[in-house]
């Protein structure tokens, strides 16, 4: 079988393109603006709860928020260069290099497990198994909160001046994964962030 090279495999794009734009991405992120659906996936964590933190980046804004919160947090990232501004910034944290489709944690290991502006970097046949993977690990009735695109759509284009590749469906094909894997949905919703809107959903398992 022929194997993707560099330039045209997706999970190599992305680690590529982030470890090369992990310092302007950190700007960018003191302007996150969703402390309303953080807040809500917040409230449903029992206290000082075991939170993932999947497509962590540079650990700033959500992961510092679940520390100051009092929880405990585990953060993933493809990217070194990332998870090296990520323990940085929230020495509190443990941070490993690791790709959403190989998660590596043992069964109900998290009260809960937050993924924002990740899954869609990961080609959109494989989030059902990541889904799947997601409510394994999460304890029973511990909440998911993802954020997605709004519409379907796959592309690599340039992004911070780096070659980026996107996937992803319409939110409700995302629901559907979602339910399928086992969890209940809370809420979906759009939330405009500056020019961009993304797709945010709150379930249980």
């Amino acid at each position: 079988m022929k194997q993707n090279s560099p330039d045209t495999d997706p999970f190599a794009i992305v680690r590529n393109g982030y470890d090369k734009i992990a310092e302007c991405y950190l700007k960018d992120r003191e302007k996150f603006e969703n402390w309303n659906e953080l807040e809500e996936f917040c409230s449903k964590l029992p206290p000082k709860a075991r939170v993932l933190d999947v497509g962590c980046g540079t650990g700033t804004p959500v992961a510092r928020y679940l520390i100051e919160q009092g929880f405990e947090v585990v953060g993933i990232d493809v990217s070194k260069e990332m998870l090296k501004v990520a323990r940085w910034n929230v020495p509190e944290a443990s941070f490993v290099q690791m790709n959403m489709t190989d998660i590596d944690f043992p069964p109900e290991s998290f009260d809960g497990l937050i993924s924002c502006y990740a899954i869609f970097h990961v080609p959109r046949e494989r989030h059902a198994a990541i889904f799947r993977s997601f409510h394994t690990i999460i304890k029973t009735d511990g909440p998911l909160l993802v954020s997605v695109g709004s519409c379907a759509w796959e592309e690599v284009e340039s992004y911070y001046g780096v070659k980026m590749f996107w996937s992803h469906f319409d939110p409700a094909t995302t629901e559907s994964l979602i339910t399928d894997a086992g969890f209940s949905i809370v809420f979906g919703r759009n939330v405009d962030s500056g020019d961009e809107t993304h797709y945010w959903i709150l379930a249980r398992k």
